[in-house]
């Protein structure tokens, strides 16, 4: 919502870009954890926010992505102020990065990655199945407002 000029451009290009890996032949696979926050927390266009529901629940299918929901009766847990993302690199090395509101960055150090793996562990236990997660997303589309017909 506050990036502006090249910045969101640059943001929105990578993010396409990572969706494109995705769309392809081989894509790799792709687990995230949403939470019930995220869901439910409308954009003004209602059209765009019933869009982007859509389309979770369509990636929800593809065998290669595992999308699970963390509701919020869940509580609190140990990754509340940080998303992170687990990076498998070539050669096996597992990094990761997480981010906030102010910065990004790139954790590398074998203690505190399995750190932020456990507590990312702690927190899938929590999370509905994909399954129950997909028809979560399903019930949050039917909840949602239509826009008005004009």
């Amino acid at each position: 919502g506050w990036l502006k000029g090249p910045e969101l451009e640059q943001q929105v290009e990578a993010r396409l870009g990572r969706r494109q890996l995705l769309d392809g032949e081989a894509p790799p696979p792709f687990r995230v954890i949403l939470s019930e926050a995220v869901l439910r927390t409308s954009l003004r266009d209602v059209g765009a926010w019933r869009e982007q529901l859509a389309h979770l629940a369509e990636m929800a299918e593809r065998p290669s992505i595992t999308l699970q929901v963390l509701p919020f009766r869940a509580g609190t847990h140990g990754l509340m102020n940080t998303a992170v993302k687990f990076l498998r690199l070539p050669n096996g090395r597992v990094v990761a990065y997480t981010e906030n509101d102010l910065r990004g960055e790139l954790v590398e150090e074998n203690t505190s990655v399995e750190l932020l793996q456990r507590r990312y562990d702690a927190m899938r236990d929590l999370a509905l199945s994909p399954a129950e997660s997909r028809e979560f997303i399903l019930r949050t589309l039917e909840e949602a407002p239509c826009e008005p017909s004009i």
